[in-house]
């Protein structure tokens, strides 16, 4: 633990948030955009037993890797994105909400040849009812690796991002951008800096990097593991993980179970969940609990007060809809009311 304090210190906790301002992180991620139709229920087609819904608003944002760069950027950080767009209209809707942001795009390769991950959520309800997801349309890349010339110019705009950055974000979705093998290329121009990983189905061949924030599910693959439905368990996983990669923390986060940082020569920290317990959408919560823990981290905060704001953070944003993001005012707020976990 800390001797600048305990965890659980909101003023020392809202004095590291304070810290965010203008701390440029860049961000290696797979950049999805993330498409919102919402809708109104009519009535039930003739033509199949299906509802027939009058669209009344479509909403794009950022997903994916874009969503954890949006956070820094509400966060208050100066986030560098390193990432690929196709010259459809998903890209150029993405890069544009990005820029609205404040946000330097210069990093990101627009190529022809690649199309955009989109998932596309359809939401409905009533006049006088909460909308629900009924249906997600995915279009764009698929899974897997990008063409040489594509990952070489990814590089070197990695190591240009890397030259004015404090820190990498690597944002690991699986189509081919956040790849183990980028991160290793650009290994000295990490030197001193701090690097956090969050990928979906490979944590385990990122290695030597300051922290990974795997969930639950994520972590059981990687060491091959099931049922971690006890923090002890989720701990010992999280422990074999280390001893695997070389990183130097792992933060599992556990949804409704909270999270368990564990570090070498250190005692399992494990978190119960910030928040009500009323859960309106988990979707991006990842995203912000990686953008969080990586601030905290580069602000000056130990592990474990990083691992403390990224569960407020996370308890903050799945009480939204959609894919959502946190503002240091929403964790300062959440800080002063308390209690921390």
């Amino acid at each position: 633990m800390s001797d600048r304090g305990r965890p659980d210190d909101p003023a020392r906790l809202a004095s590291i948030v304070a810290g965010f301002r203008g701390v440029a992180v860049a961000v290696l991620g797979d950049l999805v955009c993330d498409e919102f139709v919402h809708g109104e229920i009519a009535r039930v087609s003739r033509e199949a037993p299906v509802l027939i819904l009058e669209e009344s608003r479509v909403e794009i944002v950022p997903g994916g890797g874009a969503n954890a760069v949006a956070n820094l950027r509400a966060l208050g950080a100066r986030p560098l994105p390193v990432g690929i767009v196709g010259r459809d209209d998903a890209g150029r809707r993405l890069v544009a909400h990005l820029r609205r942001l404040g946000i330097d795009t210069s990093g990101i390769l627009i190529d022809p040849r690649y199309r955009t991950p989109t998932k596309s959520r359809v939401l409905a309800g009533g006049v006088h009812t909460r909308r629900q997801q009924v249906v997600r349309i995915d279009r764009g890349a698929r899974h897997g690796e990008l063409p040489r010339a594509a990952r070489d110019r990814l590089a070197a705009r990695l190591g240009r991002a890397l030259a004015r950055a404090e820190g990498l974000l690597v944002a690991d979705y699986g189509y081919g951008a956040a790849t183990p093998a980028l991160v290793r290329g650009a290994r000295r121009r990490l030197a001193g800096k701090r690097v956090t990983v969050d990928s979906r189905t490979r944590v385990g061949a990122f290695r030597r990097v300051t922290a990974c924030t795997p969930n639950q599910e994520e972590v059981e693959i990687a060491v091959g593991r099931s049922g971690l439905s006890q923090a002890a368990a989720a701990a010992a996983a999280g422990r074999e993980l280390l001893a695997r990669t070389g990183n130097r923390a792992v933060l599992v986060t556990r949804g409704a179970r909270g999270m368990v940082l564990v570090r070498p020569k250190a005692a399992p920290f494990a978190i119960p969940a910030f928040g009500s317990g009323e859960v309106a959408d988990v979707t991006g919560a990842g995203d912000t609990v990686i953008a969080t823990f990586t601030l905290a981290l580069l602000a000056g905060g130990t592990p474990e007060e990083a691992a403390v704001l990224a569960d407020v953070a996370a308890g903050l944003v799945v009480m939204k809809y959609g894919t959502a993001t946190v503002t240091p005012r929403e964790l300062a707020a959440a800080l002063r009311a308390g209690p921390l976990p």
